[in-house]
């Protein structure tokens, strides 16, 4: 399996981070900023000249707002659909923050968001109905266990696919990388590896002579589609 971790473009509230009106100005499900989109654009337009980007066979996406609008020039640059994925949401998921007591907020449904991505497919564990924003009480083992299901999921798409890339979120693609990698669980107190926005990851699995599972990790947090005045966390 050759796949593609890549974060999402900046968010209203990436750019708000540190703020003094941070919590106040929080949303549950921000959009991109303008620079958010100039980055995604740079990615898609990345893409179309780079080998390993040209054999994405399968295009997955988180189903906020966020990495649906960062995934939509991609599949266009790449000529695919893109898969929504209940479950590749961030950490803790959609809520109204400190601010809101971290009230449960729903996702957008899926004519809203074709709106941002006209090709996203809606996952069929929702059956036609809006994604309930997956808001979560902050514990490791439950992303662990979040991730578990993601990987085992894109593992089992791998004999049809080329290349499966996925945008996701940045604290999220930690217990991803660590399930892919067969890293120790996280506790939570620090996390392992920085990404950038649409920084990407590429994560080789191979299956040796004796069926074991080897594992080649070939860069993380990748930018170079991004100019120096683009990279944001």
């Amino acid at each position: 399996m050759q796949l593609l971790l890549i974060r999402h473009a900046q968010s209203r509230n990436n750019h708000l981070a540190g703020a003094p009106n941070y919590l106040e100005g929080r949303l549950a499900d921000p959009p991109l900023t303008d620079l958010g989109h100039q980055q995604a654009l740079r990615l898609a337009d990345w893409a179309v000249g780079d080998d390993l980007y040209q054999r994405v066979t399968h295009l997955h996406t988180s189903l906020t707002t966020r990495a649906v609008q960062t995934a939509a020039p991609l599949a266009q640059a790449l000529g695919v659909k893109v898969h929504g994925l209940t479950q590749a949401y961030e950490c803790g998921g959609l809520t109204s923050g400190p601010a809101g007591g971290f009230t449960p907020v729903t996702g957008r449904n899926h004519a809203s968001l074709l709106g941002d991505c006209p090709v996203l497919e809606w996952p069929a564990d929702l059956q036609g109905q809006a994604w309930d924003g997956g808001a979560e009480p902050w514990e490791q083992a439950r992303f662990t266990a979040r991730a578990a299901s993601v990987t085992a999921g894109l593992r089992g798409i791998a004999q049809e696919a080329d290349v499966i890339a996925l945008i996701t979120h940045h604290d999220f693609v930690q217990h991803l990388m660590a399930d892919l990698l067969g890293l120790p669980t996280l506790n939570g107190e620090a996390l392992t590896f920085r990404l950038n926005n649409t920084g990407t990851v590429r994560i080789e699995m191979r299956a040796n002579p004796a069926g074991a599972e080897s594992r080649v990790l070939h860069w993380i947090n990748r930018t170079c589609h991004l100019t120096p005045e683009l990279i944001t966390l």
